[in-house]
């Protein structure tokens, strides 16, 4: 191929090269419009930051450590404190709005499709607590633009992992994007203190070694068996909307409510006591005139200060002016609305952030769970075909045949309350199906469902004539009369 490589003449050592470069390589591409933006011209940085560089950013306004507020060079050991206070973590609040309704309750196959979904799926879940795994790997996604799930082969079943993109990158497949060409996954023995990279080719896993000074690759790769179909890599990649993290495209306004944060901050520790000032004029015969006692006249500073039980003694032509503080209102106002700022653009609920936004309109509050519902949506949408790769590549691993067809149970996107889901489930007899009230509006999993319509005909066979619905009983007019 002229002016290029083609793959089929890339060793695994070139694969390592390539994959390794890219954990430091600037990722993002340039703008072409001539004209400044924030990722070029900043306050912290002057240039575009390697991949590395912005997945760090990123996580740490995940979890609650993000870069301090700019202060000048030479305040940074005065303000050190307050620069730590002034930090506010209102980013994951948009990630993990999400995650509540991220969740994965079962997995049905052409081989075993009944209500309760697959049980080898079932299996698997539960072997890797795939509750837990699930949500670390959509918290990566949507909090780094990108994240890793991994099928590891084991004994009784194959388990699923969440892999930090941090650690691991992956090279889409050009001729099927959901499938990945090749994949770099780097770890670290804390005990033995040994860096280790797995380098995944199509049905080879090779193994490296960082012996201080450079990598080393092992002799002999293991193979890969049962994913010739899929691609041959056990990792999948996952990518948020457009490769980015939710609040990615908003780093200045978090970065704006810890600004004013700390000028907040700052201010009401000058002012913590009012400040005052002695107003007169000083005789300049009396400045250096001795007391009685040997002090002297002249007004010293340090004769002034506040505590329990001080006397201030002053010359009669002076008096003491007191200044008010500061108003700080206008500045908690800036903030409370950048934050609602912060709420509308990432399409989280006002609630989740701030209580008191429970008390809004109604009409306010069904728009915004409306923006919630729909990101939700394409979110899984997103999600699905990626998801389908990974399950298919955990049968496969066990032996079995069962992805060609694969449904997702998701759960509920919406929380209704007891009394809404009682309303509906008795409006929708006739028009839904048991089973479906029972997922649907109940928000039960596939194994409820199935263990709930179980009891129910168990108690249709023992009580035949037992009522389906709660009756009121009839007033008794004896006890009527008895009361009257």
């Amino acid at each position: 191929m002229k002016g290029g490589v083609r793959l089929a003449d890339l060793t695994p050592q070139d694969w390592f090269d390539k994959l390794n470069a890219r954990f430091t390589a600037i990722t993002r591409p340039k703008w072409q419009d001539k004209r400044a933006h924030s990722s070029e011209y900043s306050l912290v940085s002057r240039e575009r930051r390697p991949r590395n560089e912005i997945l760090d950013t990123l996580w740490s306004y995940y979890v609650g450590d993000p870069p301090l507020p700019y202060i000048e060079p030479e305040y940074h050991d005065s303000f050190c404190e307050v620069l730590r206070l002034a930090r506010a973590n209102y980013a994951p609040m948009c990630v993990k709005a999400m995650l509540d309704r991220m969740e994965l309750q079962a997995v049905s196959t052409t081989v075993d499709d009944d209500t309760n979904g697959d049980d080898l799926a079932a299996q698997i879940m539960e072997e890797s607590g795939f509750g837990a795994t699930s949500k670390d790997l959509f918290g990566y996604t949507f909090a780094m633009g990108e994240g890793y799930g991994m099928a590891v082969p084991g004994a009784p079943v194959p388990t699923l992992h969440a892999i930090d993109p941090r650690r691991c990158v992956g090279v889409r497949d050009t001729s099927n994007p959901v499938q990945l060409r090749a994949v770099l996954l780097k770890e670290h023995d804390d005990i033995t203190g040994e860096n280790l990279a797995y380098l995944f080719l199509p049905g080879l896993k090779w193994t490296h070694r960082f012996d201080g000074s450079s990598w080393k690759m092992d002799a002999e790769p293991e193979e890969i068996r049962g994913l010739d179909g899929l691609g041959g890599i056990p990792i999948v990649r996952f990518d948020n909307e457009f490769g980015l993290g939710e609040y990615e495209p908003h780093i200045d306004l978090l970065d704006r409510i810890n600004d004013t944060t700390l000028k907040r901050i700052i201010g009401f520790a000058y002012q913590a006591l009012r400040q005052r000032a002695l107003r007169g004029d000083e005789d300049e015969d009396d400045e250096d005139t001795p007391n009685g006692d040997g002090s002297s006249s002249s007004l010293n500073p340090d004769d002034f200060r506040a505590g329990p039980g001080a006397l201030w003694r002053i010359p009669k032509d002076f008096d003491i002016v007191e200044f008010a503080q500061s108003n700080f209102t206008d500045m908690l106002t800036a903030k409370r609305d950048d934050i609602k700022e912060f709420a509308a653009v990432t399409s989280t609920p006002l609630h989740l952030i701030t209580p008191d936004a429970a008390d809004g309109s109604a009409e306010g509050a069904g728009l915004m769970r409306e923006a919630a519902t729909s990101k939700i949506r394409d979110r899984r949408s997103r999600t699905v075909p990626r998801m389908r790769l990974l399950w298919r590549i955990a049968f496969a691993l066990a032996g079995q045949d069962r992805g060609r067809s694969i449904k997702l149970h998701w759960g509920p996107i919406e929380f209704r309350t007891l009394a809404e889901r009682a309303s509906a489930s008795a409006q929708s007899v006739g028009t839904l199906s048991l089973e479906q009230r029972c997922e649907r509006l109940w928000d039960m999993s596939p194994e409820e469902t199935e263990a709930n319509i179980q009891q129910l005909i168990a108690e249709k066979m023992l009580l035949p004539d037992a009522p389906t619905k709660p009756t009121t009983p009839a007033p008794n007019d004896d006890n009527t009369d008895q009361a009257g």
